[in-house]
C-alpha cells in the first residue's frame, strides 16, 4: 500500500469507529481507482456498507473475491453475512459450507452454520456445528450463543452447557 491509501486507511476505519460510515465511504471513493481494488480497502467498503445495511452492494464486493481470494476467511465471513441479508439463508450457508473446503477448522464459519441451521428448525445440527465452533474458544463461542437471536431455539442447551462448564471450572 502506499502512504496514500494508508492514510485513508486511518481516516477511514477512524470514522468506522465513530459510527460514520457514509463519511468512511467517502474518505475511500477519493482514493485513485486502483486503490480503491486494494482488499484492505474493499473489507473496509463493506464494512461501511454493513454498517448502512446496503446488504446487496456488500454482497457485490465480497463474492466475486470468493474466487480471487479464497485463502481470506474474512470474505467468506463477510460474504455469508450479506448475502444472507440480501439474498436468503440458503444462499449464505452454501456459500459458508463451501468456505469450510478451505478453512475446515475456522470458529466462526461453524457458529454462523450453527445460527443458519437454527433458524432453519435443524436444531441437533446447530449443536453439532456449536460443538464445532467451540473447539478454539469455548467460553467465547457460548457467550455469544446465549444471547443470539438466532440460537433462541437451542438456547436452554447452551444455558446447560455453560452451567456444567462453571462446575468443572470452579474450584473444588
Amino acid at each position: 500500500m502506499s502512504y496514500e491509501s494508508d492514510a485513508a486507511v486511518q481516516r477511514a476505519t477512524g470514522f468506522l469507529e465513530l459510527g460514520l460510515a457514509e463519511e468512511a465511504l467517502s474518505e475511500l471513493d477519493d482514493l485513485p481507482p486502483p486503490l480503491r481494488q486494494e482488499s484492505l480497502i474493499l473489507h473496509l467498503r463493506v464494512d461501511a456498507y454493513f454498517r448502512m445495511k446496503r446488504w446487496a452492494e456488500a454482497a457485490e464486493i465480497c463474492v466475486p473475491k470468493l474466487e480471487t481470494e479464497a485463502s481470506d476467511v474474512a470474505w467468506w465471513i463477510q460474504a455469508g453475512y450479506a448475502l444472507r441479508r440480501s439474498a436468503s439463508l440458503t444462499k449464505a450457508e452454501e456459500t459458508l459450507c463451501k468456505a469450510l473446503e478451505f478453512h475446515p477448522k475456522h470458529s466462526l464459519i461453524h457458529y454462523n452454520l450453527a445460527c443458519y441451521a437454527c433458524v432453519d428448525g435443524r436444531e441437533e445440527e446447530a449443536r453439532e456445528r456449536l460443538v464445532k465452533a467451540t473447539e478454539e474458544d469455548v467460553d467465547l463461542y457460548l457467550k455469544m450463543a446465549k444471547d443470539d437471536p438466532d440460537l433462541v431455539r437451542i438456547r436452554p442447551w447452551v444455558i446447560a452447557w455453560q452451567a456444567q462448564r462453571r462446575e468443572q471450572l470452579s474450584p473444588q
